[in-house]
Order: C-alpha cells, then sequence, then structure tokens
C-alpha cells in the first residue's frame, strides 16, 4: 500500500477547479492509475483510492499500487506543485494491544425506515454524541477500540455527480484521538477499504500514527 503526499498548484486553473469538487478530485487523481483516468474507465482490479483534502491544496492519497503522478502532471502539467510516494508498511504497526493516534474524515449516517416512502433511506447524524457513537460502532466492526475521540471540524459538503443534476449534500465530520489495536488483521482490511460512504468525495482515509 502506498501513501502519497500531494500540494496541488492553486494558480492551476484545472487544480482551482477540481477542489472546488471531490468528484473532480477524485477524477484526476485518477490518472496516476494505468487506464483509469478517462471517465467511465475502471480503476485497476483490486485498487481503492482513498483521499483527504487538508486544506490549502494539501492532498494525501492512499493506494494500493504505486500511483504513478508524472501521467497527471503530463495530462495536467503544472497541477502539482509537490508529490512525494512512500510505502505504507502496516504490518509493524498493528499489533494487537498497541493504541494508536488516527484522523478521520467520515460521513456518519445511519439507515432508517423514511416515515414519508416506508422505505429504508440514508439519514446523516449531526449530534456529537451521535456521531462519536457512530464512529464507536465502525471501531467495532473493523478491529479496533476508540480509546478518545474529538470532533475538529464539521461542514456540509455539496457536490455533483458527473453526468448528473441532482445535487448531493453530505455531512462532513473530522475525528482525531487514540485508538486501541483489537484485531489487527481487520483493522488493516479497514485502513484499506476506508471507512463509511463517500469515499470518492474524500471521505473514509483512516490515518494511523504511533503516539
Amino acid at each position: 500500500m502506498y501513501l502519497s503526499r500531494l500540494i496541488l498548484n492553486e494558480r492551476h486553473p484545472q487544480a482551482r477547479r477540481d477542489l472546488g469538487s471531490g468528484y473532480a478530485i477524485h477524477q484526476s487523481l485518477r490518472w496516476a492509475f494505468p487506464g483509469a483516468g478517462e471517465p467511465g474507465t475502471p480503476l485497476p482490479d483490486g485498487e481503492r483510492v482513498l483521499w483527504r483534502n487538508e486544506g490549502r491544496g494539501y492532498l494525501l492519497v492512499q493506494s494500493q499500487t504505486e500511483p504513478n503522478w508524472g501521467a497527471l502532471t503530463e495530462r495536467h502539467p503544472g497541477y502539482l506543485e509537490t508529490a512525494e510516494t512512500r510505502l505504507l508498511h502496516l504490518s509493524g504497526v498493528l499489533t494487537a494491544g498497541r493504541h494508536l493516534r488516527f484522523r478521520l474524515q467520515a460521513n456518519p449516517t445511519v439507515t432508517r425506515k423514511d416515515d414519508r416512502t416506508g422505505k429504508p433511506k440514508r439519514f446523516a447524524l449531526y449530534g456529537a454524541r451521535e456521531a462519536l457513537a457512530w464512529l464507536d460502532r465502525q471501531g467495532e466492526r473493523g478491529g479496533f477500540t476508540v480509546l478518545r475521540a474529538d470532533i475538529l471540524q464539521t461542514r456540509t459538503v455539496c457536490d455533483r455527480k458527473p453526468g448528473s443534476t441532482r445535487p448531493l449534500t453530505l455531512h462532513a465530520v473530522t475525528f482525531d484521538g487514540l485508538l486501541q489495536v483489537e484485531d489487527p488483521e481487520r483493522l488493516a482490511h479497514t485502513v484499506r477499504q476506508g471507512i463509511g460512504h463517500g469515499k470518492a468525495l474524500g471521505f473514509g482515509l483512516l490515518s494511523l500514527a504511533g503516539r
């Protein structure tokens, strides 16, 4: 697995447009993976690109295969100011009982019956207590226990899927805290696949670091 740190050139017209849309960023990032740049083309088998906008044009990008950022800058010359990629080793980090710092931008939701239609519908969890309980449940399923979590930021993300006229609104919550590894294999799977919905829009990347 690979972790890239990108700084987009905010003076570049394409980069400026992309920073206003999660879908657009995701589409541009796909140029770094063979055959995936053109809209509608798939990523390589088994690939799961997760990313998070850290602000001021700084992106973290996690991928299963090594990205070729040169292919992106060949498509959009001057798009990137810097691009650094390193291997991400989890095997030596994820040991049962270990405490790790984490950061996650997620879209906490719950699926309930919609009273108007009688059908299941996904609802955003806007309250801090509900969002933190949601995070605890993700940990139970994902191989970790949340020991401490703070909500750094909440915001509303509005976007539009390419080719669609229907606007999309997501509630974004950025968590920061400390977790304990319970099941290293399950947690490794969680890190690879991400957490929650909206991964193409920059949600779900679980970043871990030693204390």
